[in-house]
């Protein structure tokens, strides 16, 4: 896995500010509907997703995300399809987890995992494991997050921490991390898991990392951070010193595992709400602030129009529907911000 994963500019808005709409719009809630115009766009016949605003790749994250929204639908068929082509094509390693990449042009790209990937994959395993009553699922599943256990979970300065990828992340006695690779909810179906304790170190590790990892005048998280022997959080070199496109789920994944608590949703909601709730910049350069001319999309809006909510500050975030050309990431960001909406009793 490489530093350029989501470099790309990402969704339609990416061609400059939105331009204010009227009212408080929302997020569509994800249902039927919903996932085949998903699947018409995104999910091809072989069983993979396409990354349409990243040159037409697949990625693990993509399969991941692909397989939560079916079993979100009730679609097994497109579910089998997924898991099928992640099988055959994507688990390569010989270690149980999955080559993170994969281009139309070369095949497999790059065989580094992506832990938040693999991830993905084995809680959509287990969530259809549960909803088709279906133990292979379920036996898959455990296979991966094993992989992940002995390879990805280690500890550093008192914490359990998860490595983004088996390769590239230790420099010297210092650790890469990304805060977006904390999905609150799958660590909590695997620590539920026999023998998932360290997922649960994991889980509170990621809430004391959140806490410190706070930079700028909002004190948002870096897409990329590090962590050193003596527990100090630090902006990571080698990556755009940003929070962006990245760092953008931490507030789906704490909303979709029912966290509540304003503390964790507050940064997210005060960027949106400075800038209107429409015209809300993609990324914001850390720790100076130095925001981007680049519009948040459709999908990203739909995060923080969650968090606002969370946050305390009601509707304050505009949400236009999605267009008929919204790239892969909006798209899923879009109706991952629904489904957690829709966990909490929360319009979208």
């Amino acid at each position: 896995m490489t530093a350029s994963r989501r470099d790309v500019l990402i969704g339609s808005a990416a061609l400059g500010l939105a331009a204010a709409l009227p009212g408080n719009l929302r997020a569509a809630p994800f249902d039927g509907a919903a996932w085949r115009r998903y699947a018409e766009r995104f999910l091809l016949p072989e069983g993979r997703i396409v990354d349409t605003g990243n040159k037409g790749i697949s990625h693990s994250e993509g399969q991941g995300y692909g397989m939560l929204l079916a079993v979100a639908a009730g679609d097994r068929a497109a579910f089998d399809r997924l898991w099928g082509w992640t099988q055959r094509v994507l688990m390569v390693r010989g270690d149980g987890l999955a080559a993170w990449r994969w281009t139309p042009d070369g095949g497999v790209a790059d065989r580094n995992n992506a832990s938040d990937g693999d991830m993905l994959i084995a809680w959509a395993l287990l969530r259809a494991a549960e909803v088709w009553q279906a133990e292979a699922y379920r036996t898959a599943a455990a296979a991966i997050v094993k992989a992940l256990v002995s390879g990805l979970l280690v500890e550093q300065a008192g914490l359990t921490v998860l490595l983004p990828g088996r390769d590239g992340f230790r420099k010297g006695e210092t650790l890469v991390l990304n805060p977006s690779y904390w999905i609150f909810p799958a660590i909590r179906a695997f620590a539920a898991l026999p023998g998932g304790e360290r997922w649960g170190k994991l889980s509170d590790a990621g809430l004391v990392l959140l806490s410190k990892a706070r930079f700028g005048g909002f004190q948002l998280p870096p897409d990329w951070m590090t962590l050193d022997a003596a527990g100090t959080v630090g902006i990571a070199d080698g990556f755009k010193k940003q929070y962006g496109y990245d760092a953008v789920r931490v507030p789906l994944y704490l909303a979709w595992d029912g966290y509540r608590d304003p503390y964790y949703f507050r940064p997210f909601a005060m960027l949106a709400t400075k800038y209107g709730g429409t015209a809300v910049p993609a990324t914001v350069s850390l720790p100076g602030g130095t925001t981007t001319q680049v519009a948040a999309s459709v999908g990203m809006l739909a995060v923080y129009r969650l968090a606002g909510h969370l946050a305390g500050a009601g509707d304050a975030v505009t949400v236009p529907p999605l267009a008929p050309d919204e790239d892969y990431y909006s798209t899923t960001l879009a109706h991952l911000s629904a489904l957690a909406a829709q966990s909490l009793g929360i319009d979208p």
